[in-house]
């Protein structure tokens, strides 16, 4: 049996077919983005019109475990006129939190959404993203077999909680539900897609090239780049509001005072302006990125009993006494052979991959205006 299973669905989430070995496949599996999958199989192969059907899903496991389930959203393919080949993308469905979006009155009409201004969801993370997605991705849109796990509570109350006026829900969830210590997921379960939250953990094992866990360790840091938020309520012109958020410890850690503005026209509440700045804190703070090149089939492995999995935070001794611990942001598993993975974790927030700078920039600049355009 290979390490990865790879089975293909139809639209309605039914089984279809497996397919064997490919020609390639890889897998980015993302903590709190939407994880993709690639994978490339001959033109001649049995399986291709399965997945070159309107609506075509993959669903694949790893060491026995769910790993990515998800629509094909493109396909590429290439031949001779005698061989060819095809390469199907697929998005994982946790992809949903980003086609959502929150509605002021998600009970009523878009032509009656004048009763609130916002929808402001409070309390635990596990609460706020589960009853978000209950009133505008189950009761209100009705995407084709989402459901929602059972609350729990779990993760930290969130301050001030997450508002939203037709904002995508991934936009205004995260990273609100992350530093309340949550994980997010959408797994296909039969013929549903399941949301859930998962609590993270801390790897038990120190990583080190020493320990012969790691071969290479390669990484960054960076310094924060704000200590202050000034952060803009409502109001026009003299009548706006304005509130300041200070990260003392930060300031006399690093010897810095350095302002940023927070737009937040959706409150005029203390509480609430108060998390917004604490939000911008969080998202201009120093920054530590780790790429690892793992050490053959040791004690670090992805999946399977004792593995790691993203969303861990993992330590790892970078010499000289320095430990750098964070979280698993991604991991990528290429197919080597049936029985074997290529496995590259990214831990933390690498600032070295211009790649990875530009497309974050871009998706702040993009949500920017999408705030801006909800106003």
């Amino acid at each position: 049996m290979s390490i990865f299973r790879l089975a293909v669905y139809d639209k309605n989430r039914l089984f279809r077919c497996q397919i064997g070995n490919p020609s390639a496949l890889s897998v980015t599996v993302r903590n709190n983005l939407v994880s993709t999958l690639s994978v490339t199989v001959p033109l001649e192969h049995i399986r291709l019109p399965e997945l070159m059907a309107d609506g075509a899903r993959i669903k694949t496991s790893f060491k026995g475990e769910h790993l990515i389930s998800g629509p094909i959203v493109s396909d590429e393919g290439e031949t001779d006129g005698v061989t060819g080949h095809v390469t199907f993308t697929v998005e994982d469905d946790f992809r949903v939190l980003r086609d959502i979006l929150g509605w002021p009155v998600p009970t009523s009409p878009a032509s009656n959404q004048s009763a609130a201004e916002y929808r402001t969801y409070t309390g635990t993370a596990e609460s706020i993203i589960k009853t978000a997605v209950t009133e505008n991705g189950v009761n209100r849109l009705a995407v084709p077999g989402l459901a929602v796990a059972p609350n729990l509570n779990r993760g930290a109350v969130v301050p001030g909680g997450v508002p939203l006026r037709m904002h995508p829900l991934m936009d205004q969830m995260f990273p609100a539900v992350e530093l309340a210590g949550l994980g997010v997921t959408v797994q296909q379960q039969g013929a549903a897609l399941v949301l859930d939250v998962y609590e993270p953990r801390t790897f038990p094992r120190k990583l080190s090239v020493k320990g012969r866990t790691l071969k290479t360790t390669k990484w960054t840091r960076s310094r924060p780049t704000s200590s202050r938020v000034v952060v803009g309520g409502q109001g026009e012109g003299t009548a706006r509001k304005f509130r300041v958020v200070t990260d003392p410890a930060r300031e006399t850690l690093y010897g810095m005072r350095a302002e940023t503005f927070r737009d937040a026209r959706d409150d005029n509440t203390d509480s609430v302006l108060d998390a917004r700045g604490k939000e911008t804190l969080d998202e201009t703070a120093g920054k530590n990125g780790l790429s690892l090149e793992l050490a053959g089939t040791g004690i670090f492995q992805y999946g399977g009993p004792g593995g790691f999995r993203v969303g861990d935070r993992v330590p790892v001794d970078i010499g000289g006494g320095q430990i750098i611990t964070e979280t698993i942001r991604e991991v990528t598993l290429t197919w080597v052979s049936k029985d074997y993975a290529r496995v590259d974790p990214s831990i933390g927030e690498l600032t070295n991959q211009p790649s990875r700078i530009i497309a974050q920039r871009l998706a702040a600049l993009a949500k920017g205006q999408r705030n801006q355009e909800r106003h």
